[in-house]
């Protein structure tokens, strides 16, 4: 694939993962209110949530591309094991997380009483906010892959912003681990979880603002113009001064009326 589709491809599917950063804002009203109905939101989160996923896949194929057209595999591969990486520590903390609010809930369900009383919303979530801020490791071990990856797209294409892309991603999805530490704190301090699920979502929301430093980077990247061939070396000659004939240097006699030269 050509360099000017893959930079296209690129600054589209960044663009959509800043608007995937919508999906984070749009559930916050709904943890500050967990009364709130949802109906009018979810449309929009569906809407913006696969935004976020056709960003990313357009993001995949244009690293895809450009591994390819410089000729680094390591353009790709980083992206790539970004992308697993987060995957595998979502998984393992979602899995934490329902261990950890069954193990809870089952203890309720032990009890003695015979019609107990079923546990409200923020009981259930307290069960959770140990391990939110694990959700932000995740984000940050991708965006390490990630920058090391913008880090050697960088030096291919000459567009210094990709690697200003790259340390924004890290420094964003840094801030939003610690605001989810800061989140449990507060929570731990009080009597409600909602600092505990605001922060992360919010900490989320901010890091994906380094993508619109990548979409531009993106678009900054040069297509190659039509490549000249090399000049060929310039040949020595010299003339006859009887008939004026060009003859290579290292003639002795003319090509035309063979004179001595």
């Amino acid at each position: 694939m050509a360099v000017g589709s893959n930079r296209m491809l690129g600054g589209i599917g960044a663009a959509l993962l800043v608007v995937n950063a919508a999906s984070s804002l749009l559930i916050l009203p709904q943890l500050l209110d967990p009364y709130l109905t949802s109906s009018a939101v979810s449309p929009f989160s569906w809407v913006v949530g696969l935004a976020g996923l056709a960003g990313l896949i357009l993001f995949m194929v244009a690293m895809r591309g450009f591994a390819s057209d410089y000729k680094d595999l390591g353009i790709f591969n980083n992206a790539l094991y970004g992308l697993l990486s987060g995957i595998v520590v979502a998984g393992v903390t979602g899995g934490i997380m329902v261990i950890v609010m069954f193990v809870n809930l089952g203890g309720w369900m032990a009890t003695f009483n015979p019609v107990p009383a079923p546990p409200d919303f923020q009981s259930i979530l307290r069960f959770m906010v140990p391990v939110m801020p694990a959700i932000s490791v995740a984000g940050l071990v991708q965006a390490l892959f990630t920058m090391r990856a913008f880090n050697r797209l960088a030096v291919k294409s000459e567009v210094r912003l990709f690697r200003t892309a790259g340390w924004a991603l890290l420094a964003c999805n840094a801030l939003a681990l610690v605001l989810g530490c800061i989140g449990v704190l507060v929570s731990m301090a009080s009597t409600s979880v909602t600092a505990a699920l605001v922060m992360p979502f919010a900490g989320t929301a901010i890091s994906y603002l380094a993508w619109i430093v990548a979409a531009q980077a993106f678009f900054a990247v040069k297509a190659p113009t039509s490549q000249t061939l090399p000049a060929s070396p310039a040949v020595q000659v010299k003339y006859c001064s009887q008939c004026g004939a060009e003859n290579s240097s290292d003639a002795d006699f003319c090509v035309r009326c063979g004179k001595k030269l």
